[in-house]
């Protein structure tokens, strides 16, 4: 199955503050009806890429069968850390950076790659959806 989420978040502080990210998860099912769902991860004194990272892992967690996924971000941290190898290095150095340095948010990225072992992602630039509005509240 094709499953398209797409990530916004609202964010203020540099790099840690407050801020709320939403994932909107879209699927058509076998008899051709369209399906949504959302979820969502707000916090204080959080960064931008912890946010967003949490709120994939839970739409992510939402898919009870492999599927083809599209991540729609405009944020290429988590895309960056599947295509430059640092997620497989992670984890291959049992979940510690370059020097051996404690990896952040460890529990979130475990999660997320057990889910890539799981389903086919690929990333796209997040398109803005009229529907799908942080301020209303999803």
């Amino acid at each position: 199955m094709e499953v398209s989420i797409y990530i916004y978040i609202s964010h203020k502080g540099n790099p840690r503050g407050v801020g709320d990210a939403i994932a909107l998860l879209e699927f058509i099912d076998s008899k051709g009806n369209a399906h949504t769902r959302i979820t969502r991860a707000t916090g204080k004194d959080r960064t931008k890429n912890s946010l967003i990272l949490e709120v994939t892992v839970m739409a992510l967690k939402m898919l009870v069968k492999p599927c083809e996924v599209t991540i729609h971000t405009d944020n290429r941290y988590i895309e960056s850390c599947i295509s430059l190898g640092w997620l497989k290095k992670w984890q291959q150095e049992g979940w510690k950076k370059s020097g051996g340095k404690p990896l952040a948010n460890l529990e979130l990225w475990k999660d997320f790659y057990i889910s890539i072992q799981m389903h086919k992602i690929k990333f796209a630039p997040y398109v803005q959806r009229q529907e799908f509005n942080i301020k209303q509240g999803g």
